[in-house]
């Protein structure tokens, strides 16, 4: 869990609190920042911020734009696929979506619960000509996906709590209540709130310890033979469930 900056841990390293502070900022910043930017926001001095920003430059984790704007670069991606069970995880999965998205006729996404956000891990795009996608590397609140969705509805208790603890009451409340008909049925499908005219249909991922990521569809009802949307939800959850056994879960989501 993120502690808040300045807040007393069991072990400090001011100089690395100072970098991962300054990460996570840009993280949240998707148009960049200037170097005054990041020490304003921070609360720290540009003494402070200057010398780190060119150290995480220098390692590769962030870049200068042409207007002097600092923003995070696809290190912390790249690193994040030599973990070996997210490595696992995609190279097991991938093979599996892409049949799903040539039978479906839909783009497909796998995305995993990274703090209070969703990061997508991999996704197929639609095999037709035009269609709606979610890019690899995206980020969205949990909250506000079905992916967030259907990962919290077999998060254990506690680690729900603190993913919606410190929302407004009435998303909070939304969310749940959603988490609960998600957990119910195993899986959710609702329109999207983001995109008009796509459905999104996410089923949970389980491992060996339990929920991994979330398998997701953005369902868009074009002319000709695309398959119904009855069908295409059967054909991602049993997709979820082939990457699950996969993966060394027994677990499965209600049948629904």
């Amino acid at each position: 869990m993120h502690r808040p900056r300045g807040e007393a841990g069991p072990a400090q390293v001011p100089a690395l609190g100072k970098g991962l502070d300054v990460v996570e900022l840009l993280a949240s910043s998707p148009d960049g920042l200037a170097m005054n930017e990041i020490a304003d926001r921070l609360g720290r001095t540009m003494g402070e911020i200057y010398r780190i920003v060119l150290y995480l430059a220098d390692r590769g984790y962030v870049q200068q734009d042409v207007a002097g704007r600092y923003g995070l670069t696809l290190r912390l991606f790249e690193l994040s696929h030599r973990f070996e069970p997210t490595e696992r995880l995609i190279s097991l999965a991938l093979p599996l979506m892409e049949s799903l998205s040539r039978r479906a006729e839909q783009s497909c996404h796998l995305a995993v619960l990274n703090g209070d956000s969703i990061l997508v891990l991999a996704s197929v795009p639609s095999p037709r000509p035009a269609g709606y996608s979610v890019r690899t590397g995206a980020i969205f609140p949990a909250l506000a996906t079905s992916s967030g969705v259907v990962i919290a509805a077999f998060l254990p208790q506690d680690r729900l709590d603190l993913l919606v603890n410190p929302a407004p009451s009435n998303e909070a409340a939304s969310f749940i209540a959603r988490v609960a008909a998600a957990r119910r049925l195993g899986f959710e499908t609702i329109e999207s709130v983001l995109v008009n005219g796509v459905i999104n249909s996410s089923v949970p991922v389980f491992g060996r310890g339990g929920i991994l990521a979330a398998l997701s569809m953005g369902y868009v009802n074009q002319a000709g033979d695309s398959m119904p949307l009855k069908d295409a939800i059967e054909a991602i959850r049993d997709t979820a469930a082939r990457i699950s056994a996969a993966m060394g879960s027994s677990l499965a989501p209600n049948p629904g």
